[in-house]
């Protein structure tokens, strides 16, 4: 990401506290910060060897961090190509077809196909993991929406 894409997202003041915190306590640095399910659940958006190296204390660190801030904690790896992205933003759902279309109203919609077994969880409880993900994905590709089938 350049400094260019950089500078079209802003945060809260929350959200910046939220990655101080998370950047001071993990060692890694975040790319963004996205809150959903009405504040209840705090997305970081990782490169991806940050990413594998907070998994190695997934167990011990994530809930550790949920507790310090009070708010479930989410780590989502950032890839650039969008694909990429979404498959290992849902994993481990199996993501059977991925389509980028343009929307009845303009903008650009994304349809992922997944095991009906998996829709709860591709969705998330309460609908805050697709909520996460949308962000995200209009924050750094551009997408009006994501959608799952």
């Amino acid at each position: 990401m350049s400094i260019k894409d950089e500078a079209r997202i802003s945060w809260s003041n929350q959200e910046i506290s939220f990655i101080g915190f998370f950047e001071n306590a993990t060692g890694t640095r975040a790319i963004d910060c996205v809150m959903a399910n009405n504040d209840k659940t705090v997305f970081f958006l990782l490169k991806p060897e940050d990413a594998e190296r907070i998994r190695h204390g997934y167990r011990i660190l994530l809930p550790h961090l949920s507790r310090r801030i009070g708010r479930e904690v989410q780590i989502i790896e950032f890839h650039k190509d969008v694909e990429t992205f979404l498959k290992r933003a849902l994993h481990p759902v199996n993501v059977l077809s991925i389509r980028v279309e343009n929307g009845v109203k303009g903008g650009r919609v994304v349809y992922i196909t997944v095991d009906d077994v998996d829709k709860g969880r591709a969705i998330g409880r309460n609908g805050f993991r697709i909520q996460g993900i949308r962000e995200i994905a209009r924050r750094h590709f551009g997408l009006n929406d994501v959608k799952i089938r």
